[in-house]
């Protein structure tokens, strides 16, 4: 029984949370809040519970770019603070390639991440296959992984899928289409389910990036100046001194 009053039940489903890193990372940039990056994933996915499920484990997926070695290192240290929080992290990368454009010709290069996709589509498969969740809680908007949550709805009709929105943006309406349930993740949620400022990891302290702070506010602007003295107009005496 919880302090509450609240009756838990005995046995709680078992949940566990896979999530798309670009989708989530890419979502809180556009709310202008890098500090929200720094996420303690275990809290979120304990947030998104009901009563009736516990959390029993996080996948997160993702990928390095070395092109970028700032966002490549903060992304190496907030990988660093997930395992030690027992997170599992599992690691695609980028493939750079040329590309142009056909109607003018015109050719430069881009970087394409590769794996992400289907790591997290893997681990969903091989923990529904070795029975290790009731229910699955999906966090993308990727329609790819609309294949997922079917193969997982006609395979283990036994589970329940679950389709979470990262903030601000929508669900994926194919992926809904083989979900159980829908639910979506607010801004107060992620400033709740922040990470320490300094975590320990095998390897020793981890904190968070520099570029991963809250921008200071700006300075107020500086008093105005006092206005000047008030000239008294009036009549003007000559005075001659010899």
């Amino acid at each position: 029984m919880r302090r509450d009053g609240f009756h838990l039940p005995v046995f709680r489903k078992r949940a566990r949370l896979y999530v798309d890193g670009f989708n989530l990372h890419h979502a809180i940039l556009d709310l202008n809040r890098r500090e929200l990056l720094w996420l303690d994933l275990n809290a979120l996915g304990r947030a998104l519970l009901p009563p009736s499920e516990r959390l029993t484990g996080v996948v997160w997926v993702s990928a390095h770019r070395p092109q970028r070695r700032d966002r490549m290192e903060a992304l190496l240290a907030y990988e660093e603070a997930l395992t030690a929080r027992k997170v599992r992290c599992l690691m695609g990368h980028f493939v750079v390639h040329a590309d142009r454009c056909h109607a003018c010709n015109h050719q430069w290069m881009e970087a394409t991440e590769k794996q992400s996709d289907v790591n997290l589509a893997l681990s969903m498969a091989a923990d529904a296959a070795a029975n290790r969740f009731d229910t699955a809680y999906i966090l993308t908007t990727d329609g790819d992984h609309a294949a997922t949550t079917r193969f997982l709805h006609e395979g283990y009709p036994d589970k329940k899928v679950v389709s979470v929105a990262p903030p601000g943006r929508g669900h994926n309406r194919q992926l809904l289409e083989w979900a159980h349930a829908r639910t979506e993740i607010e801004t107060a949620m992620l400033e709740r389910c922040s990470l320490p400022e300094r975590i320990l990891t095998r390897s020793g302290y981890v904190e968070r990036p520099l570029n991963w702070r809250a921008r200071e506010a700006a300075p107020p602007p500086p008093p105005a100046p006092p206005p000047p003295p008030e000239i008294k107009r009036g009549h003007l005496r000559l005075v001659v001194s010899n």
